[in-house]
């Protein structure tokens, strides 16, 4: 099959070459404000429990668009609907440099949840139209390197930006990149390999009956999704997992400032965990695909994620360093699950309520992030440190690993087909 091995090269990098640049923006603007929260705490006389509260009200606005636009994605255009938040996000992100009060900043980060909710989710669907399934925890990984990548770029930039400037000043510049993006993704990205002329004839006859021949009819009406015994499982699990995440990564500038370093070799430090992430994600999901197996990669990344949280609150006795190493420990093994994870609904569900399906798992799970930067904050005020906040995450962690464990799933679509069912 030498005559594939170009065109695939192709689509790898175009699809999610694009895609992953426009969601390493996305993440950064949604993220850049960890860096920014002691800067921000000082000017607007935020306590931690105040600026965690603000932080989680993103989530609920991007809560709000997972299910329709994971609809839209599948049976309109997940290209048209990802341009338009493209556009939305990046003004309201830029807006972010304006806030003057809580309530200012508390509405702020509401909108930028609605304007960044279905990118995901159109994402995964829209990979799921141009990767077969052997290709698809890799290709979601490819895309996914952007979680662990964004913070690696913004991190440190953000560091410098506050060492020479203001948190506001830090907002306008990293908003903007987003901007010329969107002309990028219009004119590189399609729907899928039918509506392209770029692809070798043959490859493109090739993928397309590939893809049509993994897919599944649907067995019923599209909300019947929402009641699919995996997605409800995986929605639980994602709960628990990005509720322990979202907190751990909020926090963690403003844990490793507390030590004392400043802002600049804050940034870089809150930078490691996403290095070792960035090869977390690659290893697992390159053993997950060779061995055709998704649950127990992700399963066992997001537990070992969990022991290691427990392990961080050995730094109040060995250190800062003990701090950075349990805590990169952590994150890049949380890091690692995504692969295999965000495979396992695109397996199961038919390709027209995928989306729904995929909606429903990150609404839930980001609605675990109302949860964790809030808690993490109160704690912090309650106790005068996150130790608390870490030993919970731990348990949400290692509990959403035991949800995921009655999960069913087909070992092959082959086996699928011959059988007259969908996995469950």
């Amino acid at each position: 099959m030498h005559h594939l091995l170009h065109p695939a090269r192709s689509r790898w990098m175009r699809i999610l070459g694009v895609a992953f640049v426009m969601y390493v923006l996305s993440f950064i603007d949604r993220t850049n404000i960890a860096m920014a929260i002691p800067a921000m705490r000082q000017e607007l006389g935020l306590k931690a429990a105040a600026i965690g509260f603000a932080t989680s009200t993103f989530f609920w606005g991007y809560i709000i668009l997972q299910i329709p636009a994971g609809r839209l994605a599948g049976v309109w255009s997940a290209k048209k609907i990802i341009m338009l938040q493209l556009i939305l996000w990046c003004g309201v992100a830029l807006s972010t440099a304006f806030v003057t009060t809580e309530a200012e900043l508390i509405a702020n980060r509401f909108a930028l949840g609605i304007a960044e909710g279905g990118v995901l989710t159109c994402t995964i669907v829209l990979i799921r139209a141009w990767f077969t399934r052997p290709e698809r925890a890799r290709a979601n990984t490819m895309f996914l390197l952007s979680l662990a990548v964004a913070p690696v770029i913004a991190n440190p930039l953000s560091g410098f930006i506050l060492e020479h400037s203001t948190w506001r000043m830090m907002f306008i510049v990293e908003a903007a990149p987003a901007v010329l993006w969107g002309f990028v993704w219009w004119w590189a990205i399609a729907d899928s390999p039918r509506d392209v002329a770029w692809l070798d004839p043959d490859e493109k006859a090739w993928l397309i009956a590939t893809l049509d021949g993994e897919a599944s009819a649907p067995s019923g009406h599209w909300l019947a999704t929402l009641w699919h015994p995996a997605v409800l499982l995986l929605a639980l699990y994602n709960f628990l997992a990005l509720m322990a995440e979202w907190g751990v990564s909020f926090w963690l500038p403003t844990v490793l400032k507390e030590t004392g370093l400043s802002i600049g070799v804050v940034g870089m430090l809150a930078a490691l965990p996403y290095l070792l992430g960035i090869a977390m994600m690659i290893l697992v999901a390159r053993s997950s695909d060779r061995r055709r197996e998704r649950k127990w990669h992700m399963i066992a990344a997001t537990a070992f994620s969990g022991l290691f949280l427990f392990c961080a609150q050995l730094s109040s006795v060995l250190g800062v360093f003990a701090t950075v190493l349990f805590l990169c420990l952590a994150i890049g093994s949380f890091l690692g699950r995504f692969g295999p994870f965000w495979t396992l609904p695109a397996d199961v569900l038919p390709p027209a309520v995928a989306g729904v399906g995929i909606g429903l798992i990150n609404g839930a799970g980001n609605l675990g992030g109302t949860v964790g930067p809030y808690f993490f904050g109160a704690v912090r005020d309650a106790t005068g440190s996150f130790t608390l906040a870490l030993s919970v995450a731990g348990v949400s962690l290692i509990a959403g690993s035991l949800v995921a464990v009655p999960i069913r799933t087909c070992q092959t679509h082959v086996q699928s087909i011959e059988e007259g069912r969908t996995c469950h």
